[in-house]
């Protein structure tokens, strides 16, 4: 009987298994790099919120009908609330919908927000919308920049937030946040 050959064979089953070994552990922890990628992450996830409103007809239209992009503008709730469900509970977000091409709004973050995100890694992604074609009837041409905030960690549960009243005032939060201001709603390019 030639023991030689089982040797060999049993050397060479032993190889394959060190080399499929080596294999998955170098996979799985490019794999385990790629998940925890938030930057990755983050840009896929507001692409295919941003793809969504674009190619969606009925958002489409919400965001052209956009007159103030706050929460007491019903096309903006509409737009806020899909962007909502979209996004994780760990993750904190901020909708803008600007005018293209005006003069004085630049659809930059809101500075209550600015300053409660100043020590995170804010990613923001947007989209233009021109125009809502439709079956040729009812054309809409009202252009818009949809750009979305996005961040790690939402807001402190004691964080002072504002909220615009009916008679366009809102009260906010001085810069160190322990006084309640007074400022007009949506004028953000004022701070």
């Amino acid at each position: 009987m030639n023991k030689g050959g089982w040797i060999h064979i049993l050397e060479a089953t032993i190889a394959v298994l060190i080399v499929a070994g080596v294999m998955m552990s170098v996979y799985s922890d490019q794999s385990a790099r790629e998940v925890l990628n938030i930057e990755d992450y983050s840009y896929s996830l507001q692409n295919e919120i941003l793809d969504d409103i674009a190619t969606n007809t009925t958002l489409r239209s919400e965001a052209m009908k956009v007159v103030v992009d706050l929460p007491t503008d019903p096309s903006y709730d509409i737009l806020d609330a899909y962007v909502a469900t979209k996004i994780p509970e760990d993750f904190g977000h901020l909708l803008r919908v600007c005018n293209l091409g005006g003069s004085n709004d630049y659809c930059k973050m809101d500075p209550i927000i600015f300053y409660a995100t100043r020590d995170k890694d804010v990613f923001v992604e947007d989209v233009v919308i021109s125009a809502e074609i439709g079956d040729g009837t009812e054309a809409e041409y009202s252009p818009k920049k949809v750009r979305l905030f996005f961040w790690e960690g939402g807001f402190p549960e004691d964080y002072c937030r504002d909220e615009c009243m009916e008679d366009r005032f809102t009260s906010v939060c001085s810069t160190d946040f322990t006084q309640v201001l007074k400022k007009e709603c949506g004028n953000f390019d004022a701070d």
